[in-house]
């Protein structure tokens, strides 16, 4: 598969099978997407490979609870639901798309490294450059997982329980965790996006300007 057939055909799947991910897989994938551009050449990243099982699975329940809490907030509830009741359908909605995270064989932890390559002043302009480049590896990392058959998911879930999520991989306090996914085989390929997404997608043509802003294709 080239890289614009993954790229077109690149999905998020929250639906997986506990089928082994092969060691060079995964080594090539890392390889991959570590490639990707960095400012400054500052490399202010690290992937975190989770594997053991012993820390996979309390890994996915902290995932599955953070997913309920961001369905929670970010969902709005149905009419004449109480809080009480708006809470327990988030929980049980993230136990009916995320329940497969439990036996994924392989996490992807993305880390914001700092290097403290940029001027004391321009810390700021730093963290966003540092941000970019975790993302630039995470999509390196996306596309090149779809074109060997397997499947990802930007993930933040564990930004809600942040705490036990670095307790649990002993990541230092200075270092951001701003995106993870599960790596593994899916119980199938969306083929499509959900109607309601579907519903709010813009089309290209909107958000392409041309010389100056004001000018969309559309």
């Amino acid at each position: 598969m080239d890289a614009t057939e993954a790229i077109r055909l690149r999905r998020s799947v929250r639906q997986y099978t506990d089928r082994p991910v092969a060691d060079a897989d995964v080594e090539a994938l890392c390889r991959l997407a570590l490639l990707a551009p960095t400012g400054s050449m500052a490399q202010a990243w690290s992937l975190v490979v989770v594997r053991d099982p012993d820390i996979r699975r309390p890994l996915a329940e902290m995932v599955i609870r953070g997913g309920a809490e961001y369905f929670r907030r970010v969902r709005p509830p149905a009419p004449d639901v109480s809080d009480d009741e708006h809470a327990e359908w988030a929980r049980g909605y993230a136990e009916q798309v995320l329940s497969s995270y439990r036996h994924v064989p392989v996490w992807i932890v993305g880390l914001m490294v700092p290097r403290g390559t940029f001027p004391d002043d321009w810390r700021s302009y730093e963290r966003d450059a540092d941000l970019m480049s975790v993302a630039f590896a995470m999509e390196n990392l996306f596309v090149a997982a779809r074109a060997r058959g397997l499947a990802t998911v930007p993930t933040v879930f564990h930004w809600f329980a942040e705490s036990d999520f670095r307790a649990l991989l002993n990541i230092p306090k200075e270092h951001e965790i701003p995106v993870i996914t599960p790596l593994g085989y899916p119980a199938e390929w969306p083929t499509g996006l959900p109607p309601a997404l579907a519903k709010i997608r813009r089309p290209w043509r909107t958000l392409v300007h041309d010389d100056h802003w004001g000018t969309p294709r559309a």
